[in-house]
């Protein structure tokens, strides 16, 4: 009597879920649990638990909250490249704004979904990325043509990484010595950042870079400056 059993069974793909609400990776959890196919490896609520539990689970494909990495997610990316881990990136934007998917899959991003994907929508996302592929979500796909043929160029699409970083942060009321702190870099660095911001987008002012971030969506909604250390809702501390 021949074998029902598959020859070749689907591979599983390994998944890694980040994002900084509990609520929202139970929710995530829950879609994918109903496909075989794909396995939540490991979760991360900041930055630091994102290396980390890549590192230690090496999913294929990293689930990445956009405003996770907030205006350092473009690093965030670079630094899981940099570190040569196995895993690709799908970042996830739930609460509608899509600022910059350009610079992100410049980045190396391998996907970008918006809030307005469907549940198979994801899951489609996550099996051709973790195969190698690219996606965009079909409401993204008609401004990203537009961008990269130069017809929705924005004015901060001539900042540096770190020059938009800055601008980011400026606009989510964070003070010099934070950024400074944050970036790794003195607040004096920061002022010469914020000077040629001004200077290339034609800005006079730090109200002025506030208004032109929340404007251009660059932040959250409710964006408002935390404190300086995020604490981890995964039960890890951030720092190790």
């Amino acid at each position: 009597m021949p074998s029902t059993v598959p020859l070749h069974p689907a591979p599983t793909t390994k998944l890694l879920i980040a994002d900084d609400r509990l609520v929202v990776r139970e929710g995530l959890k829950r879609i994918v649990a109903e496909y075989p196919d794909i396995q939540v490896v490991g979760e991360a609520a900041t930055q630091d638990e994102v290396l980390e539990q890549a590192r230690a689970t090496e999913p294929d494909v990293v689930l990445l909250d956009l405003f996770l990495g907030g205006p350092k997610v473009v690093g965030l990316i670079r630094e899981l490249q940099r570190r040569h881990l196995p895993c690709r990136v799908l970042v996830l934007s739930v609460q509608g704004q899509d600022p910059d998917a350009l610079r992100i899959l410049g980045a190396g991003a391998a996907g970008y979904l918006g809030k307005d994907h469907s549940r198979r929508q994801l899951v489609d996302a996550i099996r051709q990325v973790a195969r190698g592929g690219s996606y965009v979500s079909p409401s993204l796909a008609n401004a990203l043509i537009t961008g990269l043929s130069g017809g929705g160029r924005r004015q901060h699409d001539v900042l540096s990484d770190r020059e938009y970083q800055v601008l980011c942060r400026f606009g989510s009321g964070f003070a010099f010595k934070h950024i400074a702190a944050e970036l790794g870099v003195s607040p004096k660095t920061v002022s010469t950042y914020r000077r040629r911001i001004l200077e290339k987008l034609k800005l006079k002012s730090n109200a002025a870079i506030i208004r032109y971030a929340i404007e251009h969506c660059l932040v959250p909604a409710s964006a408002t400056a935390p404190p300086h250390r995020r604490k981890s809702t995964t039960g890890r501390s951030a720092g190790r």
